[in-house]
């Protein structure tokens, strides 16, 4: 059978790549409206790719050969900054076995002993918002996150160097350019952008190196409950981890560990402001400790503002789905953003209503932390985080509400953020609990 795709717009390419990286998010609607749940459309610098916006299609994706269906290849770009061995751009029993060695340290116990660290942290954090003036509340949050996700992947003591690892980290997210997404980047390696990123990770790396040291030489690392603690105690089959897996692993976690959940949090006040009512009820909720309603906020913001709009999928080779013989090389992106939108999952789904999600089975089709084998690994530590950190800033504060238009979201790497930054006015300060 020779190989054949869904429909697409037959523009060339270079327009269709145009018109995508203008506005990702429009584009794909409109294709959407125009194609239905299954288009392609050709983009530089990935190639072809088949959107998915059909719940079934996804649920048969999650099923798929994962040797076939690969989301590392679909994820190579990322390997410039995290690393060959990153669990974000592995496959098969790799992924696997990293996947499990981390594991442990972001679910059940290990999540519920950091709530507290979270609620200092954030409290600290929050004792400098002014009153009646306009603060930027993805930055806070950004701070907020790292200082969390680091105290909980590296377990560091030492300030001073927690402070730089935190400054490294940090530069090596936010001074992209268009040469991260390059795929087959290892044939440009004397390219300037190419050779900078590899300088601030090698300074990340030699950062990472002395903590490393650090905690080997600790009596007590076996009493540890930090991610770094944790493979350095692993014993797998072919040997302890190596110390550049530990790093890429390492900055992996860092780096998508804060950034996600700072920017879910500050779409979740972004929204709030714009919804009096909702606000209202989340403020009860953090009085009176309701935190089923509080998580149902979160979610919610997750929903109709996704912090990363799509997944990825590469196909090894050629493959039939969803009644298509497809080529390999084919990438297969279910669209978190069209799976959100949908009025069949999600009924109203341009409105702001946390109540779906006190109601059964609006979960399933959900998907902000991915699908299958390759969802988050850090979800549930996000959601706690989130919870906790929403929880202290209604408990603290009253917040102007606002009947301004919602901040667009527009593209930071491979997330979507508010473009004023998630700008809220604290209207008075509120007695902390």
């Amino acid at each position: 059978m020779s190989t054949r795709l869904p429909p697409g717009p037959s523009t060339p390419a270079l327009v269709q790549t145009l018109r995508y990286w203008n506005d990702p998010e429009d584009y794909v609607r409109r294709c959407r409206a125009e194609y239905g749940t299954r288009f392609t459309v050709r983009v530089w610098p990935f190639g072809t790719i088949v959107f998915l916006a059909d719940r079934d299609d996804v649920k048969a994706l999650v099923r798929a050969d994962p040797a076939v269906f690969q989301a590392g290849k679909a994820n190579s770009f990322g390997d410039v900054v995290l690393g060959r061995r990153s669990v974000f751009v592995t496959d098969d029993a790799e992924h696997a076995r990293s996947r499990a060695l981390m594991m442990p340290a972001f679910h059940g116990k290990a999540v519920r002993d950091q709530v507290g660290l979270m609620r200092e942290i954030t409290a600290a954090n929050l004792a400098e918002w002014p009153v009646g003036e306009p603060v930027r509340a993805l930055p806070a949050m950004q701070a907020i996150s790292l200082e969390v996700i680091s105290r909980n992947v590296m377990g560091i003591d030492d300030v001073v160097l927690k402070e730089r690892v935190q400054r490294s980290v940090l530069r090596l997210l936010y001074s992209g350019s268009w040469f991260d997404a390059l795929p087959g980047q290892v044939r440009f390696a004397r390219h300037p952008a190419r050779l900078r990123r590899k300088r601030m990770r090698a300074s990340t790396d030699a950062l990472l190196g002395e903590q490393i040291a650090a905690h080997r030489r600790d009596p007590r690392l076996d009493e540890r409950t930090d991610v770094l603690s944790m493979l350095l105690r692993a014993d797998v089959e072919d040997g302890p981890m190596s110390d550049e897996e530990i790093h890429d692993q390492l900055v992996t976690l860092l780096l998508a560990g804060h950034e996600t959940t700072a920017t879910g949090l500050a779409w979740c006040l972004e929204r709030l402001v714009r919804h009096p009512e909702v606000l209202a009820r989340a403020r009860a909720a953090a009085d009176s400790g309701d935190d089923t309603y509080l998580d149902a906020v979160v979610k919610e913001a997750l929903r109709s503002r996704p912090v990363v709009p799509e997944i990825g999928r590469k196909l090894s080779r050629d493959a039939e789905f969803a009644g298509y013989r497809m080529p390999a090389g084919t990438n297969l992106w279910p669209s978190i953003d069209l799976l959100h939108r949908s009025a069949q999952s999600f009924p109203e789904p341009e409105g702001f209503r946390p109540e779906r999600f006190l109601e059964k089975g609006a979960v399933a089709d959900w998907v902000p932390f991915g699908i299958g084998n390759r969802r988050c690994l850090g979800a549930t530590f996000a959601q706690v985080e989130s919870r906790v950190v929403l929880r202290e800033l209604l408990r603290r504060f009253e917040f102007e509400t606002t009947d301004a238009p919602g901040e667009a979201a527009v593209r930071r790497h491979v997330t979507l953020v508010p473009d004023q930054a998630a700008t809220v006015v604290v209207r008075r300060l509120r007695g902390a609990a």
